[in-house]
């Protein structure tokens, strides 16, 4: 039953199981972070930068160090926490704690919304576990992904709540209702506004939401509810708008964003069959990995990326399954939500006015089309791009909104659980209650393997302050070294520790925050620090002796430490494309 009135909330048993639920889980997540899981990496040390210059230093960036179109949400939802906590990587990742809680409780609302309270807690159970990458992408800093699931869950919620209830509404609002309701489209606004500034991967959601609002509540988009939402989108999306007015024409928001498209266009340049391998890439390795499949086989076993192999079958198989059962889901989703959809829309083009009931069931299965679409719409722009032939495993993490639509999918599933006689029935029960149990057996299996990594990454953070401790045991506290080092030991060490990335070439490498580069080249004897193995150390010791300069060497948690007697000249040329390849 839906539920669509704004009076007085009284908590359903089911609420309550949610609340429940979500307490363990958030429980669950906080073990992780207190134990430094995931991993960190320079990415997160430049978010926690960000959130250490707003607490103390009162900066305001509008965007993410070093990437021009990217909101750091999570760095302000820090900061007032570093005052109160002191600045860590906990402290840091516990600001994206109340995101995750927001996330799953606007899933479960709006699974109920539009389809039943039963569904909405068993998505709830699903969620509450989840793959390595799922989780990770949960609880690790690196901007965005856990805001934008958010936010796309959110204006789901919301376009799908006004036009269930707009027929209601129209009839019967008091003034007390009409202000909540106009409130709430404000919020909506602001929603799509904050959304669109940390990242426009949510356009997809923004579009169908938009779509869906046209078709049944045009009126009040034409009145003050349209305006109070367009104010909400303004306020929003205010920094991005104070950029781009003030920015270079050639480095506003939209010409970055298609600097980035034509450098990884130009990535696909020599690639033997660039769309077959786009396929394989989005359907074999990023959909399953954004969607939960684990364990996943390294890329080299998977086709057109790898040679032949015993593995390659196996893989192709249980990772192929898993992308195209998605894709299939998703077809009987749209068919089932269409053909009804249609059948209404038709009986009300041939003048036949529809009932109440039929009216709002056509906005039902419209508004679960706008759920599919907004998936179906950020899978073909991820299709179509260059990353799924190039770079699948990264850049698999454009795809998290995909969440979103998994109650959509397992809709069909779960109406298959429903008792029937006839032994086409009773098959199709047992084969939808396998394929549920394999999922969530799928999820709680990625959940056990997430708290197995902890010892690891307790050891990485440990030997990763020992490093610090050495470096600034040996007066090291400027230095040099690769880019996945930097930011990471510079926000570990509170900034006590400066570094300026370099390449392999050891060209200057991409600093996300340029006035490390210039503290760097302003020390009178910066160290070289790289990890074991990493070309940096071949080309440094060749330069150390092509230029006869002598210099003391530690080997240290793995990483080679270089201290010249005198500064090493390096050359001054930047590189190009540092801010393409990492983005």
């Amino acid at each position: 039953m839906l539920r669509l009135s704004l009076k007085r909330w009284h908590p359903s048993r089911y609420e309550l199981w949610m609340f429940g639920l979500v307490a363990l889980a958030t429980l669950a997540r906080l073990v992780l972070i207190y134990n430094n899981w995931p991993t960190t990496n320079s990415d997160e040390g430049n978010m926690g930068l960000v959130a250490l210059h707003v607490a103390y230093r009162g900066e305001l960036p509008i965007f993410f160090y070093g990437l021009p179109y990217m909101g750091p949400v999570e760095g302000y939802l820090a900061a007032p926490l570093f005052h109160i906590l002191g600045p860590s990587l906990f402290t840091l990742r516990l600001a994206l704690i109340p995101l995750f809680v927001l996330f799953i409780a606007a899933l479960f609302y709006l699974t109920r919304l539009l389809y039943s309270e039963k569904l909405a807690l068993l998505i709830v159970v699903l969620f509450s576990f989840g793959s390595l990458d799922i989780i990770s992408r949960q609880l690790k800093a690196v901007g965005e992904y856990p805001e934008t699931e958010l936010f796309a869950a959110l204006i789901c919620l919301f376009a799908a709540w006004f036009a269930l209830s707009y027929a209601r509404f129209s009839a019967t609002a008091s003034r007390r209702e009409w202000w909540k309701r106009l409130l709430a489209y404000g919020l909506l606004g602001l929603v799509i506004g904050l959304a669109l500034w940390v990242d426009f991967l949510i356009l997809p959601f923004v579009a169908s939401a938009g779509l869906l609002l046209l078709l049944f509540c045009r009126k009040e988009l034409f009145s003050l509810m349209g305006l109070s939402l367009l104010i909400g989108c303004i306020i929003g999306i205010f920094p991005l708008i104070v950029y781009n007015v003030t920015a270079p024409l050639d480095r506003n928001s939209l010409n970055v964003l298609l600097d980035i498209h034509h450098a990884g266009a130009q990535a696909l340049v020599g690639v033997e069959l660039p769309w077959l391998k786009q396929i394989i890439g989005t359907v074999m390795i990023a959909l399953p990995l954004a969607t939960g499949a684990n364990p996943l086989c390294p890329l080299e076993a998977i086709p057109m990326f790898g040679a032949s192999s015993p593995l390659m079958a196996q893989c192709s198989i249980l990772q192929g399954g898993w992308g195209l059962g998605y894709l299939a889901l998703g077809v009987i989703a749209v068919l089932g939500a269409a053909g009804v959809a249609w059948k209404l829309w038709r009986e009300q083009r041939t003048a036949q006015a529809l009932t109440l009931e039929e009216r709002q069931e056509l906005i039902l299965q419209c508004s679960r089309l706008m759920v599919l679409l907004s998936a179906g719409l950020t899978l073909l722009l991820y299709l179509i791009s260059p990353s799924p032939a190039v770079v699948p495993f990264t850049s698999a993490r454009y795809l998290t909104c995909l969440l979103i639509a998994v109650p959509a999918l397992l809709w069909p599933l779960w109406r298959g659980l429903r008792r029937v006689q006839t032994g086409w029935g009773q098959a199709r029960r047992i084969a939808s209650a396998g394929i549920l149990l394999v999922i969530l057996a799928v999820f709680v299996l990625g959940t056990f393997r997430t708290f197995a990594e902890i010892p690891m990454a307790q050891d990485y953070y440990r030997q990763e302050g020992a490093l610090i401790h050495k470096l600034e045991s040996l007066g090291a506290t400027r230095i040099y070294s690769e880019y996945w080092t930097c930011n990471r030991l510079t926000f570990h060490s509170q900034e006590k520790v400066i570094c300026s990335a370099l390449e392999a070439n050891l060209a200057p490498g991409f600093d996300r925050y340029a006035p490390y580069r210039d503290i760097v080249r302003a020390a009178a004897h910066p160290a070289y620090v790289f990890p074991l193995g990493s070309q940096q150390i071949t080309n440094f010791a060749r330069k150390l002796a092509e230029l006869k300069i002598a210099c003391q060497r530690y080997t240290f948690a793995g990483y080679a430490i270089f201290l010249p007697e005198r500064p090493v000249s390096l050359g001054r040329q930047e590189v190009a494309a540092g801010l393409v390849m990492l983005a």
